[in-house]
């Protein structure tokens, strides 16, 4: 028999389960998001839809917006 121990389980700031919380929420809603896009507009035209610019500027706004709100998130916890 060894003689281990159980980990102990460190106390975790609360913000820090939020901030995690919030990250995972953000990506899985930009990932959903552009994977909406990408089979609404693939539905009509196919692979064809990769080589459209706006489809990218679409994506892109979609992935800053994701950014800016856990700025925002950021910053809204640390100003409490």
């Amino acid at each position: 028999m060894t003689n281990q121990k159980a980990p102990e389980s460190k106390p975790t700031d609360p913000k820090v389960k939020v901030r995690k919380l919030m990250r995972f929420w953000v990506f899985g809603t930009f990932i959903i998001t552009a994977g909406a896009v990408s089979a609404y507009a693939g539905v009509i035209t196919g692979f064809l839809i990769f080589r459209e610019p706006l489809y990218w500027l679409i994506i892109g706004v979609c992935l800053v917006a994701s950014v800016l709100v856990l700025l925002i998130h950021e910053w809204y916890l640390k100003r409490k």
